[in-house]
């Protein structure tokens, strides 16, 4: 099932993950993931694309998000996650 996201709480979950400081990384790249609206959401940051919202975890239902970020705001995601996995 894919979800709908209106693009302010699209905006609103990538905001929540500009300060998330436990970024990871995997073969798709960097994510994260946001407590937003008592969802649970996923943030990828590709290594060739835009940062992206995959899914929703509400109430141990699993949803297909696909929202893009713009690239300004993939920009700030990219500074953020980079930050937060650099080694002290």
């Amino acid at each position: 099932m894919t979800t709908n996201i209106t693009p302010e709480a699209a905006a609103a979950v990538f905001t929540a993950a500009a300060s998330v400081t436990g970024w990871r990384r995997t073969n798709l790249g960097l994510r994260a993931e946001v407590a937003h609206a008592g969802c649970r959401w996923t943030v990828v940051l590709p290594v060739d694309s835009r940062a992206e919202i995959t899914h929703r975890e509400h109430t141990g239902d699993v949803e297909h998000v696909h929202a893009l970020a713009p690239w300004s705001t993939t920009v700030t995601l990219v500074d953020a996650a980079v930050a937060a996995v650099r080694p002290s």
